[in-house]
């Protein structure tokens, strides 16, 4: 049947979020960029965020900042966010969504509140708004049931903006996604079934266009499998995907620029001669994920879930150089150190939560997102799902949702 989806998320609680897989090494802690989020691709049914990294306040260590989770590359249903959509609608498997057709709305609203705050409000606080757009046809071709969709997402900081501009809302981009909901089942043995998805990114954030994002290409495909139990239904989903990434530059950078604010300050102060004043690292090339998640129908009003999302990435290779300032040493393959290609970034996604089915229309959210590369820089794995020795970073989010379907 259709359905028409309207969400809103109300308040957090204590703990931080996902913040963007930017440019880090992996193994080291998150430093805040004002980067795009290249890594994340425009899978279908799947909204993202791209959220705006903080500066470091003066005289403290360094933060990440904290925004919503961001989805992975090619991910399938990674974020707490998707289960909020994917939950309030009558279709909570692919199986089922199979047998849907026509049009359905889906919109959710979320609050987020780091953890941070309760560490040192003065400098770590945050709380954010996040409205997701997300309409889909479900529709038939020679027998093969298909979801088409797109996905806006925007956010609004309630909080002080730890960015050099200080601006509270962000737009994400716009990403438009193909999926092929349980294309193939296997009802005889195992009962497993397959959904491959496909998707794009159109760039419509300001930091998109900072880095020079043409457009992001991702694939996908998850496989769940439910079973009943006297307790209840389980469903269990495992999802590979990867994307590609295509930028007019290599290097996410700040442009001179002429412009000049209503005061006859320049925008942009660069060095004369110098076409780029800043750099934010290099723009993310490819990236693939794998992800696992459980969801628990304890019964028809209430779902638990729990998900958990292993992102590796690899960065546009740096020009090389031959200047005076290039390293001239070797590595041990005998290849210039200044010229190793493209460099990799490992990240972690994890979340915990429950969903309430009030009616037939609307639900309630709450849960815990956590966002963090999955070792410390000693090489110790760390916890997925709650971030103990970071809480200034903001890197564990709870959220509370409330979402409307129609």
């Amino acid at each position: 049947m259709n359905s028409l989806k309207v969400a809103l998320a109300a308040t957090m609680i204590s703990a931080a979020a996902w913040a963007q897989s930017g440019n880090v090494d992996a193994g080291t802690e998150i430093q805040p960029t004002p980067t795009v989020d290249s890594n994340a691709a425009a899978t279908p049914l799947l909204p993202v965020a791209a959220p705006t990294a903080p500066a470091t306040p003066e005289g403290t260590t360094a933060s990440t900042g904290s925004a919503p989770p961001v989805a992975p590359s090619g991910t399938v249903a990674a974020t707490p966010t998707q289960n909020a959509l994917a939950n309030a609608v009558q279709a909570r498997t692919p199986e089922e969504q199979a047998n849907q057709t026509g049009f359905q709305l889906i919109t959710a609203l979320d609050h987020w509140l780091g953890v941070g705050t309760f560490v040192e409000p003065k400098y770590y606080s945050y709380l954010a708004a996040n409205l997701t757009v997300q309409p889909q046809f479900l529709f038939g071709v020679r027998g093969t049931r298909l979801a088409a969709s797109a996905t806006l997402r925007g956010t609004y900081e309630y909080t002080l903006p730890d960015s050099d501009t200080g601006r509270r809302f962000s737009p994400g981009d716009i990403r438009l996604g193909l999926s092929a909901p349980a294309l193939f089942r296997d009802k005889a043995v195992t009962g497993i079934s397959v959904s491959p998805s496909m998707g794009l990114i159109l760039p419509t954030s300001p930091e998109s266009w900072n880095a020079g994002l043409i457009t992001n290409l991702s694939v996908a495909a998850a496989a769940t499998r439910s079973f009943t139990t006297p307790i209840g239904g389980i469903d269990l989903r495992l999802s590979i995907g990867g994307s590609r990434g295509f930028f007019t530059s290599a290097t996410n950078s700040i442009r001179a620029t002429t412009g000049r604010d209503r005061y006859g300050n320049l925008l942009v102060v660069c060095r004369t001669g110098e076409a780029a004043c800043a750099s934010a690292g290099q723009n993310t090339a490819w990236s693939a994920n794998l992800a696992a998640q459980v969801n628990w129908r304890i019964s028809g009003e209430i779902i638990a879930y729990v998900g958990y999302t292993f992102i590796k990435t690899w960065r546009e290779a740096a020009a090389p150089t031959d200047d005076e300032f290039s390293p001239k040493a070797l590595d041990s393959n005998g290849n210039p150190v200044a010229r190793t290609g493209y460099g990799q970034v490992d990240r972690t996604s994890a979340f915990v939560g429950a969903s309430y089915q009030l009616n037939e229309h609307y639900s309630l959210d709450l849960g815990l997102a956590t966002g963090q590369s999955p070792l410390t820089a000693t090489g110790q794995v760390r916890f997925p799902f709650f971030a103990f020795g970071a809480l200034a970073d903001n890197a564990t989010t709870a959220y509370f949702t409330l979402t409307a379907a129609y």
